[in-house]
């Protein structure tokens, strides 16, 4: 083999090894900003239990909570919980497939699911709706779930390039 043919061959190498490295990287930015917002969003919901019936209000499901109230008057907190329960875990699987905390069991099976989710969320469920219907706080949380869902999706689809596991991405 001759010195020109290893120098090359050492030179693809360090390259692929760059371009991976900069895919784990972003892989670990997305997911770690996904995370992070989900961990605001379940801090928003146990915040906003404060002021539930006003957060309620404002949010356009006043009417379902109170319903919900009928049934038992602990229901449409114990119901905010569930949810603030949900974003958390979601949360928490962000910053495992970021690497920022141990790794959870089925992650990579999770991050897909959650970015499905989010995405669903931000589009046929709820987002074209709020838009047909000029519903500004409606587009806005849909708007965000959409971007929590790119988050996630970037980060599943830049670590499969990477050959990588979810939780196990360089910092």
């Amino acid at each position: 083999m001759s010195t020109t043919a290893t120098l090359t061959d050492a030179t693809r190498t360090t390259t692929t090894d760059k371009t991976a490295a900069r895919a784990k990287l972003a892989a670990s930015r997305a997911f770690r900003i996904g995370g992070r917002a989900n961990l605001v969003i379940a801090a928003g919901h146990v915040i906003g239990l404060i002021w539930a019936w006003s957060l309620f209000r404002s949010v356009g499901i006043e009417h379902e909570m109170r319903e919900l109230a009928t049934q038992g008057a602990a229901l449409p907190y114990i119901l905010t919980l569930f949810t603030a329960a949900g974003f958390a875990t979601f949360g928490l699987y962000g910053l495992s497939g970021a690497g920022d905390v141990r790794r959870l069991p089925v992650l990579q099976a999770g991050l897909i699911a959650i970015a499905a989710i989010f995405i669903l969320r931000g589009t046929l469920v709820g987002g074209i709706g709020a838009v047909y219907e000029g519903d500004g706080a409606q587009i806005a949380f849909a708007a965000i779930a959409l971007l929590v869902g790119l988050c996630y999706a970037y980060g599943v689809v830049a670590q499969r390039g990477t050959g990588a596991r979810a939780g196990h991405i360089a910092r």
